[in-house]
């Protein structure tokens, strides 16, 4: 599995993440309730997505299509309207209070055999649909409208593990919307179909990468001219004393014009800027010089392209730590044990943090521990996970900026989630 096949499949699901982040779940079981209807949805800059992953029986348009009936499978050209025109009605989206249309990008099938759905197992096709919602301006408020449910009585089924009946109601449709890569909660039922998301007010903070150094581009000097301009000015203080005024004026229109034709010969790059140190720092300064490098490492993963990820990882880490770093957070990202269930990291809690000051003032060794609050996302399914590591670091100098220039990490396991973090996806935090 390449890398632009994982994001093909799980594009707006794949976001940050760290060293070793997220531990596979060693005591993972199965899961007996499924309602194989699992919207996910991620607002962006340009558009807001909607990935709905459902069972082909649920939804009208794509119910004529069982689990091996040999029928061939539509495409997102072949049924475009008319799963736009049902999606459209039935889940109607409002944004800045203009009515959206979806637009389809594409349609996917998957056949899966023997699962879990409402408490009894069965074979079933998956369908797997990306509507976008083009935007082209700041998004203030999103209404949401929800239209496909199941019937109304609750289902029983019996937990494997306390083996009691338990209940469950599937018209309730507990989802994370993401954006700029934090999740925060978006509730729906049958009984209450809306759900109107208010963006949050904007606040101005500082670069979480440290730029210290100011580049320019060189000035191309065309020397040819100046040589020329100086040996006119030669020519023109000799003639002053020997020449008359027409010889005079001669010689100064001879040389400018001759300067102006060959002003693009013989140029020679000047450049003008000058670098910056990087700064010296103090214990304070090393920690939070460490907390926004490190964030930032989590920040790359949330970029669209494998190449935008290493440049961003370029930005927090050195070069030679860039390839190996982004190999573990990748391989990471796909929780194997877990089914390919994908994990996406809401919140960075740093716990202790500990700086020790090479000689010369150009390197610093961290010691740090610290919690990622996340999510792992399996069919739909968010499961909350906290994860707490603790890891010795260097702090370097690189092309006048400080990075990140080694790592290793001690230990890792897995905590219980705290209560608290239920329901609240915060930006990174400092403890």
């Amino acid at each position: 599995m390449n890398f632009h096949s994982v994001k093909e499949s799980f594009k707006g699901l794949l976001a940050s993440s760290l060293i070793f982040t997220l531990l596979s779940l060693s005591e993972s079981q199965a899961h007996t309730f499924q309602t194989n209807l699992y919207p996910d949805i991620e607002l962006k800059e340009d558009k807001l997505v909607i990935e709905l992953w459902i069972a082909t029986f649920l939804f009208p348009p794509l119910q004529h299509l069982n689990y091996g009936d040999g029928k061939e499978r539509p495409n997102e050209k072949s049924d475009r309207k008319n799963i736009e025109s049902f999606f459209n009605d039935t889940c109607p989206v409002t944004i800045n209070g203009l009515r959206k249309p979806p637009e389809l990008e594409w349609l996917k099938f998957e056949e899966m055999d023997e699962v879990s759905h409402l408490g009894e197992t069965t074979d079933l096709t998956m369908a797997k649909l990306k509507f976008n919602y083009p935007i082209k301006e700041d998004v203030k408020k999103i209404k949401f409208g929800w239209g496909l449910w199941f019937a109304d009585e609750p289902i029983t089924v019996k937990d494997p593990q306390s083996l009691e009946t338990v209940s469950h109601n599937p018209n309730v449709l507990d989802m994370l919307i993401f954006v700029e890569g934090e999740a925060q909660p978006l509730y729906i039922t049958k009984t209450e179909p809306e759900f109107i998301w208010h963006a949050e007010p904007k606040v101005f903070t500082e670069n979480p990468i440290i730029v210290t150094k100011t580049t320019g581009a060189p000035i191309n000097v065309p020397l040819a001219s100046i040589l020329i301009l100086f040996a006119g000015l030669i020519l023109f203080i000799i003639k002053a004393t020997q020449a008359n005024i027409l010889s005079k004026i001669a010689v100064l229109i001879i040389t400018l014009f001759c300067s102006i034709i060959c002003k693009d010969y013989l140029k020679v790059p000047v450049n003008l800027s000058h670098r910056l140190k990087a700064p010296e720092l103090d214990t304070e300064g090393t920690k939070d010089t460490f907390t926004k490098l490190h964030r930032g490492i989590y920040r790359a993963f949330e970029s669209e392209t494998e190449d935008a990820i290493y440049n961003n990882l370029a930005k927090s880490v050195t070069q030679s730590l860039v390839g190996p770093l982004y190999e573990d957070i990748y391989q990471s990202l796909i929780m194997r044990d877990e089914g390919g269930a994908v994990s996406r990291v809401n919140r960075i809690e740093y716990l202790n943090i500990q700086t020790i000051e090479n000689e010369g003032h150009e390197q610093h060794q961290v010691s740090c521990s610290w919690q990622v609050h996340g999510t792992v996302r399996h069919w739909g399914h968010n499961h909350l996970r906290t994860n707490e590591y603790e890891a010795d670091y260097a702090l370097a100098i690189e092309n006048g900026v400080w990075k990140i220039a080694s790592s290793n990490v001690n230990m890792q396991k897995r905590v219980r989630s705290k209560k608290g973090n239920e329901g609240k996806f915060n930006s990174d935090q400092k403890s």
